[in-house]
């Protein structure tokens, strides 16, 4: 990635908002800030990441890009609601910086601690993520989001008993609920029809549609 990518990336993307609901009350909790990549000339965001990392530049240019969406949420008044950001571990090489950075970052924008959620991804067991709880305090809620919950999951989720469980399928979901000492909220990301009803009997707090 050069540096006239780099700027150009930067330039080009572009971020979605999506509202997060919470089924109980048919309110707007907060937004889950989505990056589309699809202007910048490469064929996915897996693709961007790798290559910020491999130049030694993706701390940096993950930061650049919370900031681009937190000026954003400002200008579009969703700053008083949940920010949804997600957060690729397995990139990130120096987190003294990072989460100092990003400590810095959101106080200049004056966004709550409390309002940025940050949704946990490339975790690979336990021995991946535990250093990085060392950043995170009862004032910074964690979403763990997984495609597949197995016995691999569970295990870090049990371990790192995060706020927000974010789950797209009813069999990933029935087996968390499984779990009486897993306590987290719900987020059902839909994928198809199904009704209100049915979602709260199976234990969903929110849902969004992507």
């Amino acid at each position: 990635m050069t540096k006239l990518n780099f700027k150009e990336i930067l330039n080009k993307v572009v971020f979605d908002f999506i509202p997060v609901i919470n089924l109980k009350t048919n309110e707007i909790y907060g937004y889950k800030i989505a990056k589309n990549f699809s202007n910048t000339g490469f064929s996915s965001s897996e693709e961007v990441y790798s290559l910020a990392s491999e130049n030694g530049l993706f701390e940096f240019f993950t930061l650049k890009l919370q900031e681009k969406s937190y000026k954003l949420a400002l200008e579009k008044g969703f700053s008083e609601k949940k920010l949804f950001y997600t957060l690729r571990v397995d990139y990130i090489d120096d987190p003294d910086f990072f989460f100092e950075s990003v400590k810095n970052l959101i106080s200049n924008f004056d966004i709550p601690l409390e309002n940025l959620i940050y949704e946990i991804k490339g975790i690979h067991g336990w021995d991946s993520i535990s250093d990085f709880l060392n950043y995170f305090d009862d004032d910074s809620p964690l979403l763990f989001k997984e495609s597949k919950i197995d016995s691999s999951s569970l295990n870090v989720i049990e371990n790192m008993d995060p706020r927000f469980i974010e789950v797209s399928s009813i069999e990933s979901l029935k087996i968390l609920k499984s779990k009486k000492n897993i306590k987290s909220n719900i987020i059902f990301k839909i994928k198809e029809e199904i009704s209100k009803e049915e979602l709260l009997s199976l234990g969903v707090d929110f849902i969004y549609k992507h």
